[in-house]
């Protein structure tokens, strides 16, 4: 199955991803505005709260293989803080934020790259039973593609303790950074439920 590249994927594609075993992510695709590809959403005090990653922008139509990030705003730092303010408080917040401020304010030059090492990183978390290769050329779209698909919208799912859950009601889909953050190891068995 073909999936788009995704920042912090939401907690829907990272369940979607699992349902397969082999999955392939499409470099070779041209960039959608406004899609997961470059942006996510995370839990605030103030509510959800988007993170979009800047991207270079050229004349011409791009594949996402050629998609190169912007470094002009320090957006790497204000996603980092962002994250901290965020989850700084969450049970396994100290488990995981080290490899994830590493990968962020080692200050990436693609974005792709920067996807895969955050994809492997919850892939790893989690134990994923999923093998993620990427295309060699652009693979036509069909009728039911999840690269069109709506990744980053709220989806019924069962809920868990988020960090301002006291105040808020549950916010679904989110980043997977929300689940990793709050349930840790155990965010597994959401995902692969």
């Amino acid at each position: 199955m073909i999936f788009p590249t995704a920042y912090f994927p939401s907690i829907y594609y990272v369940r979607e991803l699992c349902t397969y075993r082999n999955v392939v992510i499409d470099l070779h695709e041209h960039w959608i505005k406004q899609s997961i590809r470059n942006r996510c959403e995370i839990l605030t005090a103030e509510g959800i709260h988007k993170l979009i990653v800047p991207i270079t922008h050229r004349e011409q139509k791009q594949s996402i293989g050629e998609i190169t990030v912007c470094h002009d705003s320090s957006w790497e730092i204000k996603h980092w803080r962002a994250i901290q303010s965020a989850y700084g408080k969450a049970p396994y917040f100290e488990a995981y934020s080290r490899e994830i401020e590493s990968i962020l304010l080692n200050r990436p030059s693609s974005l792709w790259k920067l996807n895969q090492e955050l994809l492997s990183l919850i892939i790893d978390a989690w134990d994923l039973p999923v093998r993620v290769e990427y295309t060699n050329e652009f693979k036509p779209y069909t009728e039911k593609d999840l690269r069109l698909a709506q990744w980053i919208e709220r989806k019924e799912f069962n809920s868990y303790q988020q960090v301002f859950s006291y105040n808020k009601p549950f916010s679904s889909n989110l980043s997977a950074l929300d689940l990793l953050f709050c349930e840790g190891p155990m965010g597994r068995l959401y995902i692969m439920d």
